[in-house]
């Protein structure tokens, strides 16, 4: 009787502690739309949808209710802490033509395309994929 007990105590701790391992390696998750502001300065009234999806990639969000708006939202989460977060608004008007943007990004000189692709943690920066704590 005991020691059926002890098993399934020792068995929960085991499967209990595996959920709160301490150094648990978290990654960096990009969400939505990487917008710059060299896309931004593309834009000019009067293009098309095509135009503007050309420039600034398929929205994350084109709402059937508000179909004269496109929504680029874009967060970047390292660690579970929100770093970057971003909504840019494309208005078009009556006639399915480009007429203006709500919206800025950040003005961080190093926030590039490129630059926010290849993002990696700080771990994964050495060229090793495995994460500090354990490679040492």
């Amino acid at each position: 009787m005991i020691r059926p007990t002890i098993l399934t105590f020792l068995l929960g701790i085991a499967t209990l502690s595996g959920c709160v391992f301490p150094g648990v390696h978290k990654l960096n998750i990009q969400q939505g739309n990487i917008v710059t502001q060299d896309m931004l300065d593309q834009l000019k009234p009067g293009m098309t949808e095509s135009q503007v999806e050309f420039v600034m990639g398929t929205p994350v969000l084109k709402n059937p209710f508000a179909e004269q708006r496109w929504d680029y939202l874009y967060t970047l989460e390292e660690r579970d802490v929100i770093t970057k977060q971003y909504l840019i608004q494309v208005y078009f008007d009556a006639n399915r033509r480009f007429d203006h943007y709500s919206g800025s990004v950040p003005a961080d000189a190093n926030f590039t395309e490129k630059n926010q692709a290849d993002a990696l943690p700080e771990e994964e920066s050495n060229g090793s994929t495995v994460p500090a704590q354990i490679a040492e």
